[in-house]
């Protein structure tokens, strides 16, 4: 004899059988008509897919940094592409031209250094074919050397895009980003 609280459906094999199928119903449809549960994003993708694809060009600008390979680091720019630096007297830096001379010329491209990134605060929110990116980079210094040291706290803030296929960087902000804080954005 079964014993339930007053009110409540017992479930049976039959009910359970039930709502299994059910489920599998509409697992099956969510599998066949996608499209339906995400907006694309200009990439063809959904939002998520265009989140995850401006994570790799961050990913790739720290890459680009640290092995110092400026071919890279000129691929993620617009050919209009403006980086504002704040405290540069000679900024901003519009145009592929302009923006390789300061990337030669950074400390980055000057020194050894391993650039990383608190993934943590890394925030972007996409808009169609723009979006807006913030992420800090904190350079290490002798990196494979006993006397490694952290030589650079900056961020960089702004606006990327989807163009010719790929999102790339199109107005964007560089700045300090010290005294180091897991909680506080340095920009805007």
């Amino acid at each position: 004899m079964r014993h339930e609280k007053p009110g409540t459906d017992p479930i049976t094999r039959r009910r359970m059988l039930g709502l299994a199928l059910s489920g599998t119903v509409a697992g099956v449809a969510g599998l066949a008509i996608p499209r339906l549960a995400f907006a694309d994003g200009p990439s063809g993708g959904p939002e998520s897919v265009q989140v995850a694809e401006i994570y790799e060009l961050q990913a790739a600008f720290h890459r680009a940094k640290t092995h110092q390979d400026i071919d890279l680091m000129m691929s993620l720019w617009a050919p209009d592409g403006v980086l504002h630096v704040q405290g540069d007297p000679n900024s901003p830096y519009v145009g592929a031209v302009a923006l390789r001379s300061f990337w030669l010329n950074s400390g980055s491209f000057k020194n050894h250094r391993l650039s990383l990134v608190p993934s943590f605060k890394t925030t972007i929110d996409v808009h169609g074919a723009q979006a807006y990116l913030y992420f800090e980079c904190h350079d290490v210094g002798n990196y494979d050397q006993p006397t490694r040291t952290i030589v650079s706290d900056t961020f960089l803030d702004g606006t990327v895009h989807f163009e010719a296929g790929r999102w790339v960087f199109t107005d964007m902000t560089a700045g300090k980003s010290s005294p180091l804080s897991p909680d506080h954005y340095y920009f805007p």
